[in-house]
């Protein structure tokens, strides 16, 4: 692919952080970790912060340590694993469509149309780092005695109304995931104020134990340590750990970078393609971190062809999502209109920090062309 979905933003700042680890001879969760979930709650201003493997493990801490119960409202229009760590957990998703074409997010309004005394929490999703109605959703969740919790895996870095995205609710989770805005490769992590959450969070991270193998050697404990709750290895590793801590000081400029490449995208488009919905775009291009670059199809073009012709140019595209309650795992007959309509007309473009004003300008082209 000439231009491809996205690239990473790796260089010899990661490559020096990772020779670090590589010859301190400690590769397992340790003192890089410290480090990075260090360098995490300085970012973000929280109490707390603990990284894991992986996003889908991140999300079962988030889910398991607040505490949810029976019923859990969540959107569609979402990457499975935001739904598969509820099921996992014997919770039950409560499907809620999107807003609106506009604004594919779930809002206080289609929230409350499935909202039924057995639902115990929502699960928001920052949908292409966007956290539009997540301030009338948790005034939603407060006055019902709801948790919110934010999957924010889109939105690192993302600040909306003086707020971090992942900091609305009781807990955030993010995957770091290889295109992620933040990338380990693999990897995730959590951000809560709730100390109760924090330490139920780390415990299930990490087999339930008391102390970790790092602990124990730093503080000269090597055997001693108790069992206090259920858990899982769901620990990360030196090495991502030392990834994130080079990528995370990197963020605000990759997010900078996106804003413009958006910015232009955004004018391109509707200057020279006016019959193309841009979700978000009366939305203030700062709001978002931009993980993703979606755009509406018009109705009656058909988006397959379009994403085989954009192909055949050496542009790479996506879809962000198919929606999890068509899946044949998840499908029980429930209607999502607006989901579905979504889903069906949408397409990503490429977009990553180093992405450059030219290959905008080639994928406008391209795009223009192939419609």
């Amino acid at each position: 692919m000439k231009i491809p979905l996205f690239e990473l933003n790796w260089d010899e700042d990661e490559e020096r952080e990772v020779l670090e680890v590589l010859g301190s001879k400690w590769v397992s969760m340790g003192p890089k970790t410290e480090e990075y979930e260090r360098a995490l709650r300085e970012f973000y201003g929280v109490n707390f912060a603990l990284s894991f493997n992986t996003g889908t493990s991140a999300l079962l801490a988030a889910y398991r340590s607040a505490n949810l119960k029976k019923k859990v409202i969540v959107p569609s229009l979402t990457f499975v694993a935001t739904v598969n760590a509820l099921v996992f957990l014997n919770l039950e998703p409560v499907f809620s469509d999107i807003h609106s074409l506009n604004y594919p997010v779930i809002s206080a309004e289609e929230v409350e149309k499935v909202l039924d005394k057995d639902v115990s929490g929502v699960v928001y999703v920052n949908y292409a780092g966007y956290s539009l109605f997540v301030d009338e959703i948790r005034e939603l969740c407060e006055d019902r005695g709801l948790i919110l919790i934010e999957d924010a895996s889109h939105a690192h870095g993302a600040f909306y109304k003086g707020k971090f995205a992942g900091t609305w609710g009781k807990i955030g989770a993010f995957s770091t995931f290889a295109n992620k805005n933040l990338s380990t490769g693999e990897g995730g992590y959590i951000l809560t104020d709730d100390p109760e959450i924090y330490k139920r969070a780390k415990l299930f991270r990490s087999h339930g134990m008391s102390s970790s193998s790092w602990e124990r050697f730093r503080e000269g404990k090597n055997r001693i340590y108790d069992v206090l709750d259920l858990g899982l290895n769901l620990r990360p590793s030196e090495l991502q750990s030392a990834i994130g801590l080079a990528n995370l000081r990197k963020l605000r400029e990759e997010n900078r970078k996106r804003e413009k490449l958006v910015s232009l995208y955004r004018e391109l488009i509707s200057e020279e393609l006016p019959e193309v919905l841009i979700p978000f775009l009366d939305i203030p291009v700062e709001a978002s971190s931009h993980y993703i670059f979606p755009i509406i199809l018009p109705k009656g073009v058909n988006r397959d062809k379009v994403a085989e012709r954009l192909a055949e140019m050496g542009i790479s595209t996506s879809v962000h999502y198919p929606p999890v309650h068509l899946f044949s795992f998840y499908n029980n007959g429930k209607k999502l209109p607006k989901t579905e309509q979504y889903s069906s007309r949408t397409l990503t473009l490429p977009l990553w920090g180093n992405m450059g004003e030219e290959k905008v300008y080639m994928v406008v082209e391209g795009l223009k062309r192939s419609i």
